[in-house]
């Protein structure tokens, strides 16, 4: 089972969003419930007032007449001109025996709560008061106050909240995510920073995208890519050094043996002597070879200042007419013109020298080997020979991986072309067979970004 990996967007979000959602919930029932007690706190004062204020205008009209009349139902008349209808008070006034001594004209089919209970209560939608009288033989006043003010107060106020605390909700959810993504956009570009860091370049990361929390780790990464960089010029500078030092001596050996070769007139000695010879050159282009691997993996490539390189390719492909100067053998195009670019003259070198012995040396068919630059800013190179299986054709671009086990090269000199070619911007083609012939191998070398200035 795949476990799926933890998005820190996602992460940082959710940990912001989530607590806020939950404290903006818990704010609206905080606030109902706070407005819904004040709000019936002070409808039940207002009620208990008006009842008082009613039962003390009926009780002296009775003393003062004798008897209630027909006024004291009307005393709730002036909430017409105030009130919608269905929102007007109700008015009882009920004996001491419990009928029913006046009532309001808004009283309608409402009928009273039974039993009749002093105090507060609610019922069908009204909050209802039954405030008796303190003095003997005085009955009771009930009034009934519809609810639907407190409700429509309270679905305002709700409203009003929850916009509110939507609109807050919104402007922090924008806050949040534009922090989120900033911080994860500086985690992108630290890891892009970090993605650029090679075996060329270990210089420190970049300290401007990054947070003070994460400041040790990197500064145990720039300490692990320190002794990384002093460990690959130790080892490149041994390579170089080493077959710098193995130049000479290698030399000294050629030359002694061909001297020896030049006295001796004993064939089996001499035969013996060019076995010797030929030793001692593979094991002198070995060294070339290993100085040039050297040179690869020390960042050649790009150069500072843009160089005319069709100098460098005619001066190449002279030297290899000098090494092959049959014409049905070599096949030699020019380059014409001028061609600009930031290619490093000595790995163009080193990527046409390895290409061009390749060549030379794997060609075995009748066809010429064709060495083709006459096309701006590109160089063909193609030979003839036995077509490649696809396992040959795959295993030729790894190291010290030969075609031939007896054959005269080491298995470098398509990966040198390829670290120089990766590392100056080339473009670097091979096909087997060549794309117009069921036979044969091919190798384009493509200039990067050259500016091309015709003769």
């Amino acid at each position: 089972m795949i476990n799926r990996r933890k998005s820190l967007f996602q992460s940082l979000l959710g940990s912001l969003l989530l607590p806020g959602l939950i404290v903006m919930v818990v704010s609206v029932f905080i606030v109902l419930h706070v407005f819904m007690d004040e709000y019936d706190e002070l409808l039940d004062a207002s009620l208990t007032g008006k009842a008082h204020l009613l039962r003390d205008i009926i009780e002296t009209s009775q003393r003062t007449t004798g008897s209630i009349g027909t006024g004291a139902g009307n005393l709730l008349d002036y909430e017409s001109d105030l009130r919608k209808p269905n929102e007007r008070a109700l008015l009882w006034y009920v004996g001491v025996n419990g009928e029913v001594m006046a009532r309001s004209m808004t009283v309608g089919t409402f009928a009273l709560p039974v039993p009749l209970l002093p105090g507060l209560s609610t019922t069908r939608g009204h909050r209802v008061i039954v405030l008796p009288s303190d003095q003997p033989g005085m009955g009771s006043v009930v009034v009934a106050e519809p609810m639907i003010e407190r409700s429509e107060a309270i679905t305002d106020v709700i409203i009003g909240v929850v916009v509110g605390l939507a609109l807050l909700g919104l402007l922090f959810a924008l806050a949040s995510f534009w922090a989120v993504r900033r911080s994860v956009a500086m985690i992108a570009e630290l890891s892009r920073n970090i993605a650029e860091k090679n075996e060329h370049n270990l210089s420190p990361i970049d300290r401007d995208n990054t947070f003070a929390e994460i400041t040790p780790a990197i500064d145990t990464l720039d300490g692990l890519m320190s002794r990384l960089d002093r460990a690959l010029h130790a080892e490149r500078a041994f390579a170089t050094n080493a077959a710098h030092e193995l130049r000479t001596p290698v030399a000294i050996c050629l030359a002694q043996a061909q001297r020896l070769r030049a006295k001796i007139n004993d064939p089996v000695q001499t035969g013996n002597l060019v076995e010797i010879e030929t030793g001692l050159k593979r094991l002198e282009r070995l060294i070339e070879r290993l100085l040039q691997l050297s040179r690869a993996q020390s960042g050649l490539g790009l150069n500072a200042s843009v160089t005319d390189l069709n100098p460098v390719i005619t001066l190449l492909m002279n030297e290899l007419r000098n090494q092959c100067p049959d014409t049905d053998k070599l096949v030699l195009k020019f380059p014409t013109g001028r061609c600009l670019s930031r290619v490093d003259p000595d790995a163009l070198g080193i990527i046409l020298t390895n290409i061009f012995d390749n060549a030379l040396k794997h060609a075995c068919g009748t066809a010429p080997t064709i060495v083709d630059a006459s096309r701006p800013g590109d160089v063909l190179v193609s030979n003839d020979c036995a077509p490649l299986s696809t396992t040959d054709f795959e295993a030729m671009k790894q190291r010290f991986i030969r075609r031939d086990t007896v054959s005269d090269g080491y298995g470098l000199g398509l990966s040198i072309v390829q670290d120089l070619c990766n590392q100056s911007g080339c473009q670097f083609e091979i096909y087997g067979p060549r794309p117009d012939n069921p036979r044969g191998f091919a190798a384009v070398v493509r200039l990067p970004k050259v500016e091309i200035i015709k003769a």
